[in-house]
């Protein structure tokens, strides 16, 4: 629901936007764009339309997937992070006759991370031991929040002819505070080690707690027709 008053938001504002055009600097030559993007939330496609010089909408999407090693707590982890998200962007252009806007929108977001760990030492809760061949293997994820309101700068410029265009964006993905999960063989049956699960995801959570502000730069190449 939130996702839908936003895009109507958008929408109503290109609207009343276009209905003023002409008392301005007129309509904008090629206004439809599509192009392909490199970001921090992964390659993607994008497609816009420029209302007139002062608005313009942006809708895309990106996807990534890469691997990484990280200890946390006396854990070594392997993680798997699966970016994946899309969404709409309403872009404002304050200085007449330039590339620079200031962007505002919102993201549906299926980032997450796989996490797959072992103890690298005994650990002891309550004067009892648990070794890492009686924890086994910890397996969990960790998640964000599924809409994600994005804020941002950033500049377009043509290069090599009117119809091609390269845009830079500044900005920040809220994402919200990450929700981990883990589970062990032996969890349910032995307190041990639940307390060493329970133990483990709040040190994750705690660790990655900063890319509740996933910070986005990107570049994107497009062609306006």
């Amino acid at each position: 629901m939130r996702t839908a008053a936003l895009l109507a938001f958008a929408l109503a504002a290109a609207g009343a936007s276009a209905a003023t055009a002409q008392t301005m600097d007129g309509p904008v030559e090629s206004p439809f764009h599509v192009g392909a993007q490199a970001s921090t939330l992964g390659l993607g496609l994008e497609a816009g339309y420029r209302v007139n010089p002062m608005f313009g909408l942006r809708l895309g999407g990106n996807m990534f997937t890469f691997s990484t090693d990280r200890g946390i707590s006396g854990v070594d982890y392997d993680l798997d992070v699966k970016l994946r998200s899309f969404g709409a962007v309403l872009d404002l252009y304050p200085v007449a006759g330039t590339g620079f806007r200031i962007s505002g929108g919102a993201r549906i977001n299926y980032n997450k991370a796989d996490l797959t760990g072992t103890l690298s030492g005994p650990r002891s809760f309550g004067g009892v031991v648990v070794t890492p061949q009686q924890a086994g293997q910890l397996d969990g994820e960790a998640k964000f929040d599924r809409f994600a309101p994005y804020a941002g700068i950033g500049y377009n410029g043509t290069v090599f002819s009117p119809n091609f265009s390269v845009g830079v964006d500044l900005g920040v993905l809220f994402q919200g505070k990450p929700r981990v999960s883990l589970s062990a063989p032996g969890a349910a049956t032995t307190p041990a080690i639940a307390a060493v699960l329970e133990d483990q995801r709040r040190e994750v959570e705690d660790s990655i707690r900063a890319a509740r502000f996933w910070p986005v730069v990107a570049i994107t190449a497009s062609y306006r027709f």
